[in-house]
């Protein structure tokens, strides 16, 4: 490492650890405050990171230092804020197959431009967790820790690296990986999302409609030979917009059809003001949801109110306090329900690590705010 290097990397002052692993963690520039992820590797393709710094593509962390040291590269990259597809699958279940093939064909267009490149840059580790999805549905690639260049000629790769699970047989010292390898595990996570299992416990499987489908597309990416798999991103891209194409006029059509045959069951459960208990058409929900809300006009409307000296509070006053805890009880159930959306023009409840202070604070603020509006009233 030079002094220039040394200087440059003594601006990123460490403020927290990232990962599980001890070689990443969170850095702040500081002079412009700017967050940033440094990484240690020990196991590195310092070409591929040059590269990565150059290339400038939207769903790649930018890199803005790669610093050789003592045997280790040094990356200051890019913090993406977002949540990795793993995370996601498991707090909103699997995903769709339009969804999934949107993703896909997101992380073809990414592909085309590493594999396509006089060296070709293999990722090697491609699987839910090194995709984030940020809150605008915008996809990033990471961790190219295990990325390597395709080097023409060479027999095998020499460090058998990846994931088990994703990992393409050749990964595991037979041939050298190629930009096969990715496609390969292109197709296990495909099947992971869209069940959360491996195709080795459970084969995703649907109706075909047309000549080729999702089910075919896995099963063409996972298959053991490199030379029967598809051979370029761009063909499998070609597919996936085939699929998608198909699934998106599906579903208009479908759509259409039902507003034709299905009119009397749309008009009931698709109305948007159905109160929370009611909008799933269940039944013993229903009954459970109207008993609730009987029990909770029946308190609201027959509980008694005292001043403070002890003299019960009649008249006007005592509808209003009645009033206002009915209200506070019905604000309360539509706020946990997200009745109408409700949640999403709320402080704090957009973000996931800051939700659980918004489920416990609106209900109070909503609390106040009648309180206060009842003592206005009152004079």
């Amino acid at each position: 490492m030079t002094l220039e290097e040394q200087c440059r990397l003594s601006y990123y002052r460490k403020i927290a650890d990232i990962s599980t692993h001890k070689n990443v963690c969170l850095v702040q520039h500081v002079e412009n405050n700017r967050i940033f992820v440094k990484k240690e590797q020990e196991i590195y393709c310092r070409e591929v990171y040059e590269y990565l710094r150059e290339c400038n593509n939207p769903h790649i962390p930018r890199i803005f230092e790669c610093i050789e040291d003592e045997g280790k590269l040094i990356i200051i990259e890019e913090y993406i804020q977002g949540e990795s597809l793993a995370v996601h699958l498991e707090e909103t279940g699997v995903y769709t197959q339009e969804e999934v093939c949107r993703f896909m064909i997101t992380i073809c267009d990414v592909l085309e431009q590493l594999h396509q490149l006089p060296r070709p840059v293999i990722h090697r580790d491609l699987k839910p967790e090194n995709i984030l999805i940020q809150e605008n549905g915008y996809l990033k690639i990471i961790d190219f820790n295990t990325a390597k260049q395709y080097e023409q000629g060479k027999g095998y790769d020499t460090v058998i690296i990846g994931t088990r699970k994703y990992a393409a047989p050749e990964q595991f010292g037979y041939r050298q990986s190629d930009a096969r390898t990715d496609i390969y595990a292109m197709g296990i996570m495909m099947n992971y999302l869209l069940t959360k299992k491996y195709p080795d416990e459970y084969l995703y499987k649907t109706e075909k409609h047309g000549r080729i489908s999702v089910p075919d597309i896995i099963n063409k990416c996972i298959e053991f030979s490199p030379d029967s798999r598809y051979q370029t991103v761009m063909d499998l891209r070609r597919d996936l917009q085939t699929v998608l194409a198909r699934m998106i006029k599906t579903n208009r059509t479908g759509t259409d059809n039902l507003q034709e045959k299905l009119p009397e069951k749309r008009s009931l459960w698709t109305i948007p003001f159905l109160l929370p208990g009611f909008r799933t058409g269940v039944v013993w929900k229903m009954i459970l949801g109207g008993i609730g809300y009987l029990l909770i006009f029946w308190l609201g409307l027959s509980t008694e109110f005292t001043k403070p000296d002890g003299s019960s509070i009649t008249g006007f006053y005592l509808w209003a306090n009645r009033l206002t805890c009915l209200i506070w009880c019905l604000l309360t159930i539509a706020f946990y329900a997200d009745y109408l959306g409700l949640q999403k023009y709320l402080p704090f409840m957009q973000r996931k690590y800051l939700r659980w202070v918004g489920y416990l604070l609106w209900p109070i603020i909503f609390l106040f705010a009648l309180i206060l509006i009842l003592a206005i009233i009152g004079g």
